[in-house]
């Protein structure tokens, strides 16, 4: 962690911004505010303008429509959650489009939902879609399928689903817009506490991504939000792992976007390691939750985090999980640690059968060989032991 005050930050050539905004700018106090969005509408213009490609990422579906369901406060359970997103996407939508229109921006609405994400071939069609939407400059607009997902189907946050839509238009740049300035130094005898005490405090504008933070962060969120600065973090580091930089600043000031992406040193900037995941080992690290587990012995972790080997059966103790071919499962040592994530070219049972022995021994235990490997090392992902919330990821190839 850092704090040289240098005069310009340089991004390198940007060509393609994620800007994300919360539920606590387009919504303060549970309600959407028209005024806010207009804003939003110019600076997002604003920036556009300037020759950059930008995707947004909104909250604000429940906020817009709890109010439409006859509750005065906004709803709790999942359910009520769901149907105020649904009563509100209309409208958070009719409202952006109103604005951006006044800007000459055509707008399109993608909703998510971890499915979107799991599969590769809706993956690949997200992407497709973006493309082909940015390519004739229009300005595609990005929640969570609120009305559909459910606990088990949610991404999570939208901070989150910023982090994954910056990795799958493979962005430049990641712009999380916040109540706050950015993250804030906080002195051991202060400590992060509630919002009132947040004015005084110093912005920490540089932020190495693995520098250890918590100690300066709060969880304090909007009365209709689900994030926090924490998970604005982890959003961060996450993004870092395909090499992307994050801004976490205030989206309560006009013009603040375009300054920005200029270089002014506003908020607080993630700057992410050296290590670039490939592509294909993106969206494998970004798929939201593992099937499964597969144990392994102290040689074959050895041999995955050294020699840059593949799984072979002969080095796996256990096995977790009902999962089948293509899941994404968790690598753990012998202690139970969490070290590493693969694809599975086997399931769950068959893995079962042939662990502890060799490679040979497919035909006879299984009455077929598909491939040599259980896990092959162009589908594994190695985490980061660095990363205290282990959710980053380490892989020594380049994005090519």
């Amino acid at each position: 962690m850092t704090d040289a005050r240098e005069s310009r930050r340089d991004f390198g050539e940007l060509g393609r911004v994620v800007v994300k905004v919360g539920s606590g700018i387009i919504a303060p106090a549970g309600r959407l505010d028209p005024h806010v969005i207009e804003r939003m509408a110019e600076d997002v213009t604003a920036l556009r303008n300037t020759g950059l490609e930008v995707v947004l990422v909104v909250s604000g579906a429940v906020a817009a429509g709890y109010l439409g369901m006859g509750r005065e406060q906004p709803p709790t359970t999942v359910v009520e959650r769901q149907a105020a997103a649904a009563v509100g996407q209309y409208q958070l939508m009719t409202m952006f489009a109103r604005e951006f229109e006044k800007c000459d921006t055509v707008v399109a609405q993608l909703l998510m939902m971890q499915e979107d994400i799991e599969n590769r071939r809706r993956f690949i069609s997200a992407r497709h879609t973006l493309q082909e939407l940015l390519s004739r400059g229009i300005l595609p607009i990005i929640n969570e399928n609120d009305p559909l997902a459910d606990d088990e189907a949610k991404i999570g946050d939208n901070d989150h689903l910023a982090a994954l839509v910056t990795s799958l238009v493979t962005a430049d740049l990641l712009v999380i817009l916040s109540t706050v300035a950015g993250v804030l130094r906080f002195g051991d005898k202060d400590g992060p506490s509630g919002q009132a005490d947040l004015d005084g405090a110093e912005v920490i504008h540089t932020i190495e991504v693995d520098s250890d933070i918590d100690g300066h962060i709060t969880d304090d969120q909007s009365e209709t939000g689900v994030g926090g600065m924490r998970a604005k973090v982890r959003a961060a580091r996450l993004a870092s792992d395909w090499g992307v930089p994050t801004i976490i600043a205030s989206g309560m000031e006009s013009g603040l976007l375009e300054r920005i992406v200029d270089g002014d040193e506003i908020g607080s900037l993630f700057v992410p390691g050296a290590k670039r995941l490939s592509e294909r080992k993106r969206w494998i690290a970004i798929r939201t939750r593992s099937r499964g587990s597969i144990v392994v012995d102290d040689g074959a972790k050895r041999a995955l985090l050294e020699r840059g080997a593949s799984l072979l059966p002969a080095g796996i103790l256990d096995v977790g999980g009902d999962f089948g071919i293509g899941a994404r499962v968790d690598l753990l040592d012998a202690t139970g640690t969490s070290f590493a994530v693969g694809i599975v070219s086997y399931p769950a049972s068959e893995i079962a059968r042939m662990k502890g022995r060799q490679s040979k021994e497919y035909q006879e235990v299984l009455g077929y060989k598909y491939v040599e490997e259980i896990v092959h090392r162009e589908d594994l992902v190695l985490l980061d032991p660095k990363a205290s919330n282990g959710e980053s990821f380490d892989d020594g190839e380049e994005d090519g």
